[in-house]
């Protein structure tokens, strides 16, 4: 008898339920494997706040880069771990107490996200040393696309926030650490201080990369939709808090400022490796030098700046040359306007007499899943992952899966649409419940802060132009009649990935479909955010914290480690000129083999170039500041492991062209700490 050939169509579907539970089982492996590391953390008393009779301020700044190898967050799966840096990441603390007042602390980290993890931590190591308590500090981040993962508090991004998953303990302890040494140092540097604060608009250097989901907020037709509109669709106020403070010799003078901006950190695109924090490296740096240049301050200026409502504005990079040069480009661009900025805030700095500092502090901590239906405002009772986040924001795609449907941006569900989460497409449809609620996202810190006129809305989403508008209005509502500006921070103390209006929301792009909560997240925002402020304005501090918290997360080493001793270094190839292309900067570069990457201390100065003008090797100097790996020109990538160690690449970008009688040379520092003098510092060869 002849055996029936099985129908091909049965083929095709085991083949499909064949590759459906690989992916499930690839996407479910850190969940059913990785190992979970809990934590636990103290709701510590801080050391008792002075009396004081005049505002103090206190501004400090500490490197945050970690090592290489370690997963980068903000592209997902399109990252890739980091090789080395291009410009350091930095924590920038700014401590304000005014008198009769609790003390705070505000932290901008060159950060993708905010972390509850981070935030808990670092309030709980300053307690012993500051009087900041855990409710009154906040951290702001940049949101670079090219830091760190692995350090969030949920398992749902620590697995897919990254191209490799789980949270890493040593990194959450690093990061915890070191953003606290800057706290510390700024409450350790308190000062009398002087305040003044304002706004100016910049356009030009973004734009709205989702333009046809924010038309939908005002009907907009087809043809008035173009790339003009987006260019007008952002939000422009650049708002910035200028800090003077008082000198050995009684004089007041610019020490720093802390400033928001809505852009996003994506100028440096996904696949690029070297640690990166992007235009905000710029703005940062640039116009801290300009404070110390022009006003010849006693102090080392900080210029911090952390996200304002930046969901849907992009950096409005030229096409075909986005990367370092533009980056460059805009956060110079930034930085001039930032500088601008801080001049004119010192024509309204009060003297002596007027000098003044009102602060309010309003935190709480709320639990998504455990909300009424009252404190809900119509968000979903579970989070769910919409399959246009798959496909990328718009100037981020990949073929093919961007263009796929379903998971291409504006392919919203069309029928069955009564649910809470509306026209979302799910990713892998409803098999997402099998994730527990409790791995995503679902605790968040909510915080208002009041510095004399400017008022902070802290959130740990990221918050696009309209829904922005929208918070702001709700906050304006509950305070006092003033002349007040209200900025709202994203991404701050947590991430909980976007929140669009209903109408954005309606047509799913990626803003849409990474709304985990549904479309009626705005309304928990702008919702919560005035009850915290009507609150605040009418029982005064609000500290709505638990006393402990604990997180339970699965977990993964990427923290480099090694048996080997430190290698010797050694001469791989000569520096050799590159010149400028449209595709990247002119550099020169020279490599080296070396100690392994757990040797090196990314958060250490490394790199100087030297120069010899006929008396002999000096650091090389220009406009006033040293020529290393501190500024935005010199850069170190790890090429490969080798059996001793690893070889090294050098680039100094941009460099100076040298006179006649002048030659050049890059010091690399010594590492590890403590090795054979041969080995103190390694040399390139003279250019």
């Amino acid at each position: 008898m002849r055996r029936r050939r099985p129908r091909r169509w049965l083929k095709i579907l085991a083949l499909a339920l064949l590759i459906t539970g690989g992916v499930l089982l690839h996407l479910a492996w850190p969940f059913i494997a990785y190992p979970v590391t809990v934590l636990d953390i103290e709701r510590k008393a801080p050391l008792p706040a002075e009396n004081i009779r005049v505002p103090l301020a206190g501004i400090a700044e500490v490197d945050i880069t970690p090592p290489v190898g370690i997963p980068k967050f903000g592209y997902s799966a399109w990252s890739r771990p980091a090789d080395g840096f291009r410009t350091r990441l930095r924590a920038k603390a700014f401590y304000l107490h005014a008198p009769d007042s609790t003390p705070l602390a505000l932290v901008t980290l060159d950060l993708g996200a905010g972390s509850r993890v981070l935030h808990h931590r670092v309030a709980e190591i300053i307690a012993a040393e500051t009087d900041v308590p855990a409710h009154g500090l906040s951290l702001l981040v940049t949101h670079t696309h090219s830091g760190p993962g692995q350090y969030l508090d949920s398992d749902f991004y620590n697995v897919f926030g990254s191209d490799s998953p789980g949270f890493d303990p040593q990194l959450a302890e690093f990061l915890s650490q070191r953003i606290a040494a800057a706290v510390i140092s700024a409450y350790q540097q308190r000062r009398a201080a002087r305040f003044a604060s304002g706004q100016t608009d910049i356009w030009g250097l973004t734009r709205n990369r989702s333009i046809e989901a924010w038309a939908r907020n005002f009907d907009l037709p087809e043809e008035q939709v173009t790339e003009a509109l987006a260019l007008q669709a952002v939000n422009p106020a650049m708002t910035m808090l200028r800090i003077d403070l008082e000198a050995d010799d009684g004089r007041f003078y610019p020490a720093g400022a802390l400033t928001a901006f809505s852009i996003h950190g994506t100028a440096i695109p996904a696949f690029t490796r070297p640690w990166h924090a992007d235009v905000w490296a710029w703005l940062g740096q640039d116009v801290a030098r300009g404070i110390q240049s022009r006003y010849d301050t006693p102090f080392t200026p900080v210029h911090g700046a952390y996200q304002a409502t930046h969901a849907d504005n992009n950096p409005a990079w030229v096409e075909g040359l986005r990367g370092d040069r533009e980056a460059r480009r805009i956060g110079e661009a930034l930085a001039t306007r930032a500088l601008a900025l801080f001049d004119t805030l010192g024509e309204d700095i009060p003297g002596q007499e007027d000098a003044a500092l009102t602060t309010w502090i309003g935190t709480r901590q709320l639990n998504l899943l455990t909300l009424t239906d009252a404190e809900r405002f119509g968000i979903c009772e579970r989070a769910a992952v919409g399959a246009a986040t798959a496909g990328a924001a718009k100037g981020d795609e990949v073929f093919p899966i961007s263009w796929l449907p379903y998971l291409q941006h504006g392919w919203p569900r069309r029928i069955f649409t009564e649910g809470c989460h509306g026209t979302k497409q799910w990713m892998l449809s409803r098999l997402q419940r099998l994730l527990p609620a409790e791995r995503f996202p679902h605790e968040a810190l909510f915080q208002v802060i009041r510095i004399n006129d400017l008022v902070l809305v802290a959130v740990p989403w990221e918050v696009t132009l309209e829904s922005g508008n929208v918070i702001r209005e709700a906050v304006l509502a509950e305070l006092p009649q003033g002349d007040w500006t209200v900025e709202i921070s994203s991404l701050a103390n947590g991430f909980f990935g976007y929140v669009t209006t209903p109408a954005e929301y309606g047509i799913q792009y990626y803003e849409g479909g990474h709304t985990l909560y549904g479309p009626g997240t705005l309304g928990l925002l702008a919702g919560q955010s005035a009850i915290l402020t009507r609150d605040l304005v009418r029982e005064g501090e609000i500290q709505d914290l638990p006393d402990r918290w604990q997180f339970a997360l699965r977990s993964r080493a990427y923290w480099p480690d090694t048996a080997l001793d430190p290698a010797p270094r050694s001469l791989l190839s000569a520096p050799v000129f590159s010149p400028a292309e449209t595709g990247h900067e002119a550099f020169w570069a020279f490599r080296f083999a070396g100690e392994h990457p757990a040797y090196l201390q990314l958060e250490q100065p490394l790199l100087q170039v030297e120069v010899d003008a006929g008396n002999g090797w000096q650091p090389l100097i220009t406009e006033g500041v040293r020529v290393n790996d501190q500024g935005t020109d010199l850069q170190l990538r790890m090429d490969r492991e080798t059996d001793t160690g690893a070889e090294y690449t050098v680039r100094w970008f941009n460099p100076l062209p040298p006179a006649p009688d002048q030659r050049f040379r890059i010091r690399v520092a010594p590492r590890p700490v403590g090795a054979e003098p041969s080995q103190r510092s390694f040399y390139s060869p003279a250019f």
